[in-house]
């Protein structure tokens, strides 16, 4: 399926122990010449019936095969917490394959690569810890917490993308070729350095941005971020690129 003249798809990551089908829901609201793609991780939504992944090269070299073919036109990824690192070694895979790199990639609430542990030996959290973390996040409903059997499904799915995100250790390499835009929440835990550090990934403009709310502030104050997201966007769309790079300040010149 070719995009459309005038189009830029956006692939979108969800964060640990999510579905992507939610960034769905945004089609509705977004304009037609933003192609929504949800990237679905094996082992989440409908995917659940796959094997869940804790190994970054190899899960992100089967997406990126997976993606290869909707690489026709320009194209954004987005990446809420560790998608964001999901879809930074995504855009790298593609690359690699002799592909384009994204027009930009879009990291919300996502600490940078170099600020992570990046422990190949991490251990899996226990389920007490993991429910300790869900409470600290605030992103889970009270049913699913007070539901032995739905925390039994989510548990297991929350436990691998830890281990995903803490086991990764990025290897040396040239940052990726495109734009860079940070969103990070003014009440979220993670540090203004930790968002900032992610400028080091790309060599192309960098900006950041921050927004009322928690780490689920792209949820939880949707219409705000998406005004934002379409804004950003409308830098990257074909037909008007050139001309608001250009007054936005963001052009290489």
């Amino acid at each position: 399926m070719s995009v459309p003249p005038d189009c830029i798809r956006l692939f979108c990551f969800a964060c640990s122990g999510a579905s992507a089908m939610p960034f769905a829901a945004w089609r509705a609201v977004l304009p037609a010449w933003i192609d929504v793609q949800p990237v679905e991780l094996p082992g989440h939504g409908h995917r659940s019936d796959e094997p869940l992944q804790v190994d970054m090269p190899s899960l992100t070299a089967t997406l990126a095969d997976e993606l290869a073919s909707l690489i026709d036109g320009p194209y954004l990824m987005l990446g809420h917490s560790v998608g964001g690192v999901v879809a930074l070694e995504v855009a790298h895979a593609l690359v690699a394959r002799g592909l384009e790199a994204p027009s930009a990639l879009i990291t919300v609430a996502s600490t940078a690569p170099s600020q992570r542990a990046g422990n190949p030996q991490a251990q899996p959290m226990s389920d007490a810890e993991l429910v300790a973390e869900l409470l600290r996040l605030d992103g889970t409903p009270q049913a699913v917490l007070d539901d032995p059997e739905l925390l039994a499904m989510v548990l297991p799915v929350l436990r691998a993308d830890f281990l995903l995100g803490e086991r990764h250790r990025p290897s040396c390499r040239e940052p990726l070729p495109c734009a860079l835009h940070v969103f990070g929440g003014r009440d979220d835990s993670i540090a203004v350095g930790a968002l900032a550090a992610w400028e080091m990934e790309c060599t192309g403009p960098f900006r950041m941005e921050m927004c009322a709310g928690g780490h689920f502030f792209l949820h939880r104050q949707r219409a705000d971020f998406l005004r934002r997201l379409v804004t950003l966007a409308k830098a990257y769309r074909p037909s008007l690129a050139s001309s608001f790079l250009a007054r936005a300040g963001l052009s290489h010149a």
